[in-house]
């Protein structure tokens, strides 16, 4: 996977080096971010998450060096970021450590804290796990909010609900949270573990008009009441499992660093690129498989699975039925949507010019203006 992670990398590092041309239709920036933003777009193809068969073009071209021994060449001219990451792909192809394959793979993902924090953000529900009287662990539904600034997390309970006397009792408890929106093959999770504190009048009223903001009122069982009672959760670590292909994670995070964590900024805008990635832009999903597998491996189908500031994952399978994940980075942090975008429009020209074998035409330096003569000299 170290391999992989570097393949990926310096392809995206080429990506810095200047074009000449685009060919590359730029009609799918506009159609991306129509989906992406909730809008319709001009093209018949839907957005699916399911993997589909593309025809790819052929084309005659003079023979070049095999793919991996370019990549590699090219991590090794690229910025020092890469170069660190081609040295420990190299100590990884050489002995059977896996800490040098982790320290890559951690260079291009954000780190578990922050995906820990970007879960609870995108959640807003999970299961609180309450200590009930006879020490058995009673596991219930809760829906949870965040406190502008201060980002407590805090919970509605009913007054006489089991878990609202079980808290009473005995304050710790664990929060388990695995959004509902990620693709399969992600599901990324997290278990909050600590304590829960009841709030005063004043912060579980200033608490209730959040939490029908983010959730409404509700109907049925799950509506307000106005003997609800608001709890925050202090937390004293949380156990975050997450990641793919050798990044794979199960890990305790500290409550000092998970509070220090910032959700990713793109976690509200994740779900809509995947879909649109994998749907009107399913051909520029596979070649950024193509250019990542190792050792020159065709993907027969590849998708999408997630996005975040720092990159974004795609699953593979081979024309053999291995299944891979495979890491691709972008060159920069993406803190905006518009970013996201044209970071993928970028990565999309280089692979689009990978897979023609595409050498673009230098354009020739402007000459210089001629120098004038001053006539009152």
């Amino acid at each position: 996977m170290a391999a992989m992670c570097v393949a990926a990398a310096a392809r995206v590092v080429s990506a810095t080096a200047p074009h000449h041309q685009h060919q590359h239709s730029n009609n799918n920036n506009s159609n991306i971010n129509n989906v992406v933003r909730g809008g319709a777009t001009s093209s018949s193809s839907s957005p699916s998450s399911s993997y589909r068969n593309p025809t790819r073009a052929t084309t005659a071209a003079a023979p070049r060096a095999p793919r991996h021994t370019r990549v590699v060449a090219a991590a090794a001219a690229s910025a020092s970021t890469v170069s660190a990451a081609a040295a420990v792909a190299a100590d990884s192809a050489t002995s059977s450590s896996s800490s040098s394959s982790s320290a890559l793979c951690d260079s291009l993902r954000p780190p578990s804290a922050d995906c820990a924090k970007t879960l609870v953000a995108i959640a807003n529900t999970g299961t609180i796990s309450t200590i009930c009287d006879d020490g058995v662990a009673l596991g219930t539904f809760a829906s949870y909010i965040q406190v502008p600034k201060s980002g407590e997390i805090v919970l509605r309970m009913r007054a006489d609900a089991l878990h609202t006397t079980n808290i009473t009792r005995e304050p710790r408890c664990s929060l388990y949270v695995q959004p509902a929106t990620q693709p399969p093959g992600v599901l990324s999770r997290a278990t909050l573990i600590g304590k829960l504190e009841q709030l005063d009048a004043d912060a579980a009223a200033k608490a209730s008009e959040v939490y029908n903001a983010v959730h409404g009122e509700n109907v049925g069982v799950d509506a307000a009441e106005s003997s609800d009672v608001y709890f925050k959760l202090i937390v004293d670590r949380v156990f975050y499992v997450g990641g793919l292909g050798s990044d794979k994670r199960a890990e305790v995070v500290s409550a000092a660093d998970f509070l220090a964590a910032a959700a990713d900024p793109l976690c509200k805008h994740a779900l809509g690129i995947v879909e649109a990635m994998n749907g009107d832009r399913y051909q520029d999903v596979l070649n950024f498989a193509r250019a990542s597998l190792p050792g020159g491996g065709e993907p027969a189908e590849a998708r999408m699975l997630w996005a975040d500031r720092l990159g974004f994952d795609v699953r593979a399978i081979t024309a053999a039925g291995a299944v891979m994940d495979v890491r691709v980075p972008f060159t920069r942090d993406c803190t905006t949507l518009n970013q996201a975008l044209s970071a993928l429009t970028m990565l999309a020209q280089v692979m689009w010019e990978e897979e023609k074998q595409y050498t673009p035409v230098p354009v020739p330096p402007p000459e210089p203006e001629p120098i004038e003569e001053d006539e009152t000299a």
